[in-house]
Order: C-alpha cells, then structure tokens, then sequence
C-alpha cells in the first residue's frame, strides 16, 4: 500500500484499502480511520494493544512497535507489510 504519516486521528484524510497509515500511537479514537484502512504500522504497542487487536478486527495487517516510523517513512511511499512476522519493507 502508500504510506500515509499521521500524528493525529482528528486531521481525518481521505484514506482507501490502498493506504498503510503510520502512526506514532493507537488508541479508541483511531478506530473509524482503521475501518477504511488496508494497514497499520504503529511506534508503539505490541500483539494485544488497542491498534493490533482493532486491526485484526478489521482483518488488515498491522505491525507495532516500529521506533520513529512517523520520521522514517514519507507520505506517498509504497510499502508492503506483514503482520504475522512484523515486518516492513519499503518497495
């Protein structure tokens, strides 16, 4: 998917299937941005934060606890995620 940096859920951007949000945390606020996302790549939390299990919920892949994500990776990137053995790579 594209990458698309967010330090806050309140700026609400226009996000689709396509889009990998990164974000430095998740909590219950973040929840009707992750419906429409097609990942998440969060700095902090692990396997049963709130970010990982909306995430699963919502059957998108998600990986946690990437230090400085929201410095390392730039809006419009193309990026491919696993969640099940947490890694990202920039394509």
């Amino acid at each position: 998917g594209w990458v698309k940096v967010l330090q806050s859920w309140q700026s609400l951007p226009e996000i689709d299937k396509e889009t990998i949000l990164v974000v430095p945390y998740t909590d219950s606020g973040w929840a009707p941005l992750l419906a429409r996302a097609g990942g998440l790549i969060a700095e902090v939390g692990g396997r049963l934060s709130h970010g990982a299990i909306v995430a699963r919920e919502y059957g998108i892949p998600a990986v946690m606890d990437i230090h400085n994500a929201t410095r390392l990776l730039q809006d419009g990137q193309r990026v491919r995620i696993d969640g099940k053995s947490g890694i990202v790579e920039v394509i």
